[in-house]
């Protein structure tokens, strides 16, 4: 069974973290873990944990409908969706955070994997800026977290066609997460051509949209587990 931080609860996990800052196409392979930690993993169900924007906490739809917590239930993580409506790693979202805040997070709850959703707030920065974001922060998680599992999904866009902003933003995302030997896994984008998956504002995802977004992930990350890479 998954489960989710509340919305208040995640919002307070980051902020406390910010307050001590201050003072398939599936590709690449999970870092090699110590034969403890891999023992370790095997006996108990897998903690995993999600960093992204209001897609990916679900805006507009019950909370447990959001796609990271659907695709934990598929292959079977206890997930924390730390997800901030927002953000980005070079725009702060509703709570004042970026996701460089929400991988502060990650890192004090040491999960097992860690879900990282690259997200359309980050198409209107400078491409250098972003891109060096982007990385510096994949970078970040994977010194602190030496053997979790990094899984990247790229930036989900709407009913039209993505432009070339969003490309260089899954670029960017996909680049980092093979960097640090993470997986990237490839699912296009499942809500184009399909306006009757977004709730009125043409951005969000129904229930329906967040279930197809969770279907096309968790089929991707099942192979990934099933290969073991």
């Amino acid at each position: 069974m998954s489960r989710r931080l509340t919305r208040p609860l995640a919002v307070a996990l980051l902020a406390t973290l910010a307050l001590t800052a201050a003072g398939c196409t599936a590709t690449g392979g999970a870092p090699t873990a110590s034969p403890t930690a891999t023992a370790d993993a095997q006996t108990r169900e897998q903690t995993a944990a999600a960093i992204g924007d209001s897609i990916a906490i679900g805006y507009g739809v019950p909370a447990d409908d959001a796609w990271p917590l659907l695709v934990a239930r598929r292959v079977g993580w206890n997930l924390t969706d730390l997800a901030d409506a927002g953000s980005g790693f070079t725009r702060r979202g509703g709570s004042s955070h970026l996701f460089d805040d929400q991988i502060s997070a990650v890192i004090r709850l040491h999960p097992d994997i860690v879900l990282l959703a690259a997200t359309r707030n980050d198409v209107d920065a400078p491409v250098a800026a972003m891109q060096a974001a982007t990385t510096a922060g994949v970078q970040r998680l994977r010194a602190a977290l030496p053997h979790a599992r990094i899984i990247g999904v790229g930036p989900i866009w709407g009913a039209d066609e993505p432009t070339a902003a969003v490309a260089a933003v899954d670029a960017a995302a996909r680049s980092a997460v093979l960097g640090v030997r993470g997986s990237w896994v490839e699912i296009g984008q499942p809500l184009t051509g399909h306006p009757e998956l977004l709730q009125p504002d043409g951005k969000h995802p129904t229930v329906e949209g967040q279930q197809a977004i969770a279907k096309a992930v968790a089929a991707k990350v099942a192979t990934l587990l099933a290969r073991g890479s």
